[in-house]
């Protein structure tokens, strides 16, 4: 608690009036889809132009912003989950119809993310284009994105996904961070607090250096108490963004970012050894007082170093050029001091890279041009044993889309080759799409693509289609895909992949549907996985509901923007196969209630509470990680100002 009241001391004292954050995306040739929620300024559920006028007077400087990878893809805007309590930023996809989290539980544990039926090792995640994936799993734990740097959040097509960065992989994410300038300085702090210990801290200030340069800088600060043995957590994220604005044509961007995480690692509930112990072990499981756990002593100590120069250019008229460098490191120590017994693993990671986006539209005819290149070295060191690598990859690729019928027809080809280095071995993909606009409130769309997996010789399809509709006081997003992939599960006393490797082919269909009536504000979430080849895709819940009631409008004069309501939560059975060292089974359906509340006090302050697992239900949705009893949350979202 006193490193987050310092933390809040150290950032009141920096606050400055401030202008306001906004995103300003460029004019893009479409309407992008939204995930979206009501506005505090308009009687709509959202507003998916995603286009902002940037007309300015002469002689003035204008940022250049940079663009979403795809004018198809799916934006989860910041308004979505602005009235979220969300714990970290894996929490901020929970609002896509086709998104389940495999929660292990214990908060900032690295909770699997399913996007689109494909698991954490098989989804691209990028930030403003550079891809984070650790090199050695081809995984990311969401914990460590600054979830209070986060603008807005893309969802590429799965057809698509292949596209963006230098691995096949069939889905891909690219977190938009906030990239604003404002005419007098701006800040702003978060702080929430839960049950034993749990807090987090956020303090952004931002400010003009002079007439072309900007600077921002973030501190958060995670934590929490130990509940089980060995659950305990400590996580510092810092950044730090200059911008240099050469000229209306040429903005330069240097960046910034460190991660320190210190991370129990128990291992879940030591199931076998309790029900030896315990007369009713499946009640037992739940009593963190009682029950034992696989690792008592094992931690995960995660040090990242992360820089970055990134360009944004408008060569010409309808033009934008984004190039990237970066620089990576990353160091994650496994500790485990056990019966005198050392087991530890260690894996450092370098890498360095460029990676460019041209677009470029004339007439009815757009193109966009996809090109990448990285060399990594990384030391896996378990015990006595030291294994290293140094290796190479780098792709090209592109899209050309025609425009058609005054835009409401959109038709795109793509297709990318790239080359690894460590296996000698070229692979590519390829495919197109259609987006057909019916009129404002409605559009079509559907794509397929092919491409080599990289680790299973054999070429795989991607297919997805669906509606979206938004009218003033309902939206429906409907997308059925079909995927397949090559899967595998890094095991952690191995020292590089792959291992437990399968082939899955996963198909569903998911649904958002909002509506809005008088006061109230119903907003649903659901997806189905079908069954394929008489089996149930692993580690998926069959289907899935989430759906919320609230009470939503604004009161007071419209001073006060109001969320307030019920959410509830149904997971179906799932398919549990091995996950780490204990093997699963089939999990009975679980459910929860939420009683959240959420209000935005003059577009300045917003204060979060949220009552969790109002029925105090006892369950969990990875074996054997107990999740969180009924417990409550509050907290406090404030730009500040003299």
């Amino acid at each position: 608690m006193l490193k987050q009241l310092s933390a809040l001391i150290i950032f009141t004292s920096l606050s400055f009036p401030q202008d306001g954050d906004s995103l300003q995306i460029q004019n893009i040739p479409a309407v992008l889809d939204t995930i979206p929620t009501k506005q505090s300024d308009t009687t709509s559920i959202a507003d998916t132009s995603g286009i902002v006028d940037t007309t300015v007077q002469k002689d003035t400087l204008v940022p250049i912003q940079g663009t979403p990878l795809a004018d198809v893809s799916t934006i989860i805007d910041k308004r979505t989950f602005l009235f979220e309590n969300y714990r970290y930023t894996g929490d901020l996809l929970k609002s896509f119809n086709l998104n389940f989290i495999k929660d292990l539980g214990f908060v900032g544990y690295d909770h699997e993310t399913f996007i689109y039926g494909v698991g954490s090792n098989a989804i691209s995640y990028l930030q403003d284009g550079v891809l984070l994936n650790n090199r050695v799993t081809n995984s990311l734990d969401l914990n460590h994105i600054q979830s209070e740097d986060v603008d807005s959040i893309e969802i590429v097509p799965s057809p698509r996904g292949f596209l963006y960065g230098s691995y096949n992989n069939p889905v891909t994410v690219n977190f938009i961070t906030k990239d604003f300038i404002t005419k007098a300085p701006y800040s702003r702090i978060k702080y929430y607090q839960g049950p034993d210990g749990e807090a987090m801290i956020d303090g952004k200030f931002s400010a003009k250096l002079a007439n072309r340069w900007n600077i921002a800088l973030q501190l958060t600060n995670r934590s929490k108490d130990a509940t089980y043995v060995n659950t305990d957590l400590s996580i510092w994220q810092f950044n730090t963004k200059l911008k240099y604005f050469l000229s209306n044509s040429i903005n330069l961007v240097a960046s910034y970012y460190y991660v320190d995480a210190l991370q129990g690692m128990n291992g879940g509930v030591d199931y076998d050894s309790l029900s030896r112990s315990s007369d009713a072990p499946n009640s037992d499981l739940y009593d963190p007082f009682i029950a034992p756990v696989l690792f008592p002593n094992r931690t995960l100590d995660v040090t990242q170093h992360n820089f970055g120069l990134r360009t944004l250019v408008n060569p010409f008229d309808n033009s934008q050029l984004d190039l990237s460098l970066y620089y990576r490191y990353g160091l994650d120590e496994r500790k485990d001091f056990q019966d005198s017994t050392n087991s530890n693993v260690n894996s450092e990671r370098k890498r360095y890279g460029a990676l460019l986006n041209y677009t470029y539209e004339f007439d009815y005819i757009s193109l966009q041009l996809l090109s990448d290149y990285e060399k990594s070295d990384y030391e896996v060191a378990e015990n006595n044993n030291i294994y290293t690598t140094n290796d190479e990859r780098h792709s090209i690729g592109g899209v050309m889309s025609f425009h058609t019928f005054d835009r409401f027809i959109k038709l795109s080809f793509y297709y990318k080759i790239a080359h690894w280095k460590i296996l000698n071995m070229d692979y590519e993909g390829y495919g197109g799409d259609l987006k057909y606009y019916l009129n404002q409130e409605v559009s079509f769309y559907v794509g397929y693509s092919l491409r080599d997996e990289i680790l299973w010789p054999e070429v795989v399809p991607s297919f997805e289609t669906g509606i979206h509709c938004k009218f003033s006081d309902l939206m429906i997003d409907l997308k059925y895909f079909s995927n397949e992939y090559y899967n595998y599960r890094y095991v952690q006393a191995a020292p590089v992949p792959p291992f437990n490797q399968t082939t899955e082919k996963v198909e569903g269909i998911g649904l958002n549907f909002n509506f809005r009536f008088w006061l109230l504000l119903l907003e649903t979430n659901t997806f189905y996985y079908f069954e394929v080849n008489d089996k149930r895709p692993v580690n998926l819940p069959d289907w899935q509901f989430i759906g919320g009631l609230y009470i939503n409008d604004l009161f007071f004069e419209n001073n006060l923007d109001l969320k307030t309501g019920f959410k509830f939560y149904y997971t179906g059975k799932i398919n549990s196969t091995e996950y780490y060292v204990q093997t699963g089974n089939v999990l009975d359906p679980t459910n929860k209630l939420d009683f959240t509340l959420a209000g935005e006090i003059k577009k300045l302050a917003i204060f979060y509470f949220i009552w969790e697992n109002l029925l105090g239900n006892e369950y969990y949705i990875t074996p054997y990680y107990p999740m969180p009893e009924r417990n409550i949350r509050f907290g406090l979202a404030w730009e500040l100002f003299n």
